[in-house]
């Protein structure tokens, strides 16, 4: 085992021993920031945003470049043959909560750093697992000026240039109870009514399957959650949905909630958006990403599913791209994983970006 996976693994230890799962996202309890306090080889500016949301910056010497790592986790779950906050290596592969999204990326950074790194800024960040990105939001105000923007995620170490934006919502309806034998249940349940907007904007949606960019393809609508009534006997005279869905880089969302919501149709309902940020690139140009990724030295990636911070970074007016080991099929799972070669991959590909 070379010294710089074995010194990588020894900070993913570290780090996976930390629990930094979001929720109920405990960042100050979990030992993180007494970790990377406790390492000599950098001086850790911490900024506490509330409610465990902080930005611990590192930074030395003028880079162009700065990368950005979340080290908080999805909660463990069930399943785990092994405990989730212990890190296992078998069969050429470290296991444990956080390996694959993303604290390995953090680890071989760590490890560069530690190995003599002389210009470098790492934002570790510590809420995207929670919808609301306060980190990055409130380091974009501090007006950083970079050259570009890597942000780390499970990408199989491949430049991710092109990625769905991400938009969820919440639709209230309101009835009038009474007895279910009352013919009016019909129009008067809060039921009723979700339901027929269920129907209605399933059909929007699929309206948009044959609507693509690059290989992406339709809107990727989702019903989340379902919440009314009181019991079978009972019209309900309240009923929510949440859902979300997945826009296409270049399609406006203001048309999009146009189609979807019911407000104008009848005042018994009541629409209130959620989290909303806008795809990768923000403007729909991919051509300047796919040069900044070659520019870089790394190989490019499809686009991807998934939503990530690099869209916000990418708002603001920077180059951004996602790039981290790991494949993303492995996180938010039990027994996540991240290779050993891909760790070694990112090492060098890390040290090469900085450099």
């Amino acid at each position: 085992m070379s010294s710089g996976l074995e010194l990588t693994l020894k900070h993913l230890k570290a780090l996976i021993a930390c629990d930094t799962s979001n929720p109920p996202r405990e960042i100050e309890q979990s030992g993180l920031i007494q970790y990377l306090n406790s390492l000599d080889f950098i001086d850790p500016k911490v900024t506490d945003l509330g409610g465990g949301s902080f930005n611990i910056l590192l930074t030395k010497g003028s880079p162009n470049y700065l990368i950005n790592v979340h080290l908080d986790t999805v909660p463990a779950g069930e399943g785990w043959v092994s405990d989730p906050f212990n890190l296992v290596i078998k069969d050429e592969r470290a296991i444990g909560l956080g390996a694959c999204d993303i604290k390995g990326a953090a680890a071989c950074l760590l490890t560069l750093v530690e190995q003599g790194l002389k210009d470098y800024a790492i934002l570790f960040s510590t809420d995207e697992e929670a919808g609301q990105s306060t980190c990055i939001k409130e380091y974009l105000k501090t007006k950083p000026t970079f050259k570009g923007v890597i942000v780390a995620e499970p990408t199989q170490n491949m430049a991710v240039t092109c990625h769905r934006g991400i938009l969820t919502a919440t639709q209230e309806f309101f009835g009038q109870a009474g007895h279910s034998s009352e013919q009016r249940a019909l129009t008067d349940n809060a039921i009723h009514k979700l339901t027929r907007w269920s129907d209605a904007a399933l059909k929007v949606a699929e309206s948009y399957n044959q609507t693509s960019f690059k290989d992406l393809t339709g809107i990727a609508f989702n019903l989340g959650v379902i919440e009314g009534g009181i019991k079978p006997n009972i019209i309900a005279d309240y009923a929510k949905i949440k859902f979300g869905m997945r826009p296409l880089p270049g399609q406006s969302f203001d048309t999009l909630l146009n189609e979807f919501h019911v407000e104008s149709i009848e005042h018994h309902s009541k629409f209130t958006p959620g989290f909303i940020a806008p795809a990768l690139p923000a403007s729909g140009n991919i051509a300047d990403l796919e040069s900044f990724a070659g520019e870089l030295g790394l190989d490019l990636s499809p686009p991807v599913n998934f939503w990530t911070e690099a869209s916000l970074f990418s708002e603001a007016g920077f180059r951004a791209i996602v790039y981290g080991p790991g494949n993303i099929a492995n996180a938010h799972q039990p027994n996540e994983s991240v290779s050993l070669d891909e760790l070694i991959q990112a090492l060098a590909d890390f040290k090469k970006i900085v450099q």
